[in-house]
């Protein structure tokens, strides 16, 4: 009688496990980039929450600022900072004195006037201490992603710092929208004033500094890595007066005439 063969030889064995480790590898190389895409986006999306929600804040700010009648909260003021970390954002109220008829604040452009009306993120508080105004909010980057500039620097990509300044005019309370690439560290300005070093109002002098001409571009880099090919725009439209001005720009480059409107951050 002829011998019916049974089982699997050692080479179909071989093939087996070989395929199965390939479709594994597979498997688990699409499930990472999956995460990854997904952790990239809920960064992106989680930015550009965080931008419109300090409109929203901008927008339906109580009329009174520090408990006391004659100051009002105008805005808010954004502070981009580098520290080991990578980014360190913070949110602060800006403050001034109550327009009125008598405090010659009328006229000029809205950072004159709020110039006038001695605007500061930093009050005197009791005991001759100093503090920020209101509560300071911190806000990190989801999934260790990196908010960076468009242009490179030295074979890398720098971290964005600056401030943006987000006001309410004290009249009509249309909403502005200023930026600037000067560095406002109230941290360091708290410390020096609490150290008995008299530096006068650090956020009047850097009001000359704020411009509304400009987009804000910031580049998100997805994993904090100083050369990356993947970053994604969110832009500040130039002279935004709510929400909406804050996008998320397409990936691809978009040049109008000299101008390019789409992803700068290539």
């Amino acid at each position: 009688m002829r011998k019916i063969r049974s089982g699997f030889t050692l080479v179909e064995v071989s093939l087996f496990l070989a395929i199965t480790a390939v479709v594994f590898v597979g498997v688990a190389v699409g499930t990472s980039n999956s995460i990854f895409q997904q952790r990239y986006n809920d960064a992106v999306q989680n930015y550009v929450e965080f931008l419109r929600t300090v409109y929203s804040q901008v927008t339906n700010v109580q009329s009174e600022g520090n408990g006391r009648s004659d100051k009002v909260i105008y805005g808010k003021l954004v502070t981009f900072n580098k520290d080991s970390d990578g980014n360190k954002i913070n949110t602060y109220n800006v403050i001034g004195d109550l327009e009125n008829s008598t405090n010659g604040s009328s006229g000029g452009s809205v950072l004159e006037r709020l110039e006038k009306l001695n605007v500061d993120v930093i009050v005197e508080k009791e005991g001759g201490s100093y503090g920020s105004v209101g509560f300071v909010d911190s806000y990190t980057p989801r999934w260790s992603s990196r908010i960076q500039t468009t242009t490179e620097w030295n074979d890398g990509y720098k971290i964005f710092t600056g401030a943006l300044l987000i006001v309410r005019s004290p009249s009509s309370g249309t909403v502005y929208t200023y930026g600037t690439t000067e560095e406002i560290d109230v941290d360091n300005y708290l410390d020096e004033l609490n150290g008995g070093v008299n530096i006068g109002n650090p956020f009047e002098s850097s009001l000359s500094k704020f411009s509304s001409q400009y987009d804000i571009d910031f580049c998100i880099n997805p994993n904090g890595a100083e050369k990356s090919s993947l970053r994604r725009d969110v832009r500040i439209t130039a002279g935004a007066r709510n929400a909406s001005g804050v996008e998320i720009i397409q990936d691809e480059k978009e040049i109008v005439g000299d101008v390019n409107i789409g992803n700068r951050c290539e």
